[in-house]
């Protein structure tokens, strides 16, 4: 128990590098929407579908996409991929709380005498 305590808080230490980091973060994803225009005589009509590159993200509860403009892609894949990693970090981070929590409780249990 006590050699698992200590490797998360290893892990807590590399995660803390996560959260120090000074780097812009965008919230979001970015993926390529395909649809149909709804022209008749469209080419997406006979199946070859229109692309558009787009960041969708939630705002209050509701999903909001923006499409990307073509020069931007790049910079913006690497800030939200950067928004991502942080919030993997997070969520990490609370998981090894809570079981660092349940190691802790148990290493009391063991070594608690009854008078």
């Amino acid at each position: 128990m006590r050699q698992s305590l200590l490797e998360l808080a290893k892990e807590i230490e590399q995660l803390v590098h996560v959260f120090a980091e000074r780097d812009v973060l965008v919230k979001g994803t970015v993926y390529e929407q395909r649809r149909k225009c709804g022209k008749p005589n469209c080419r997406c009509a006979k199946g070859e579908l229109h692309s558009s590159m787009i960041l969708s993200r939630s705002e209050d509860g509701r999903t909001k996409l923006m499409a990307v403009p073509s020069g931007h892609l790049k910079d913006l894949q690497l800030l939200t991929e950067r928004y991502q990693r942080f919030r993997r970090a997070r969520a990490r981070l609370g998981q090894i709380y809570k079981t660092m929590t349940s190691l802790i409780d148990q290493l009391e249990e063991s070594r608690r005498r009854e008078p």
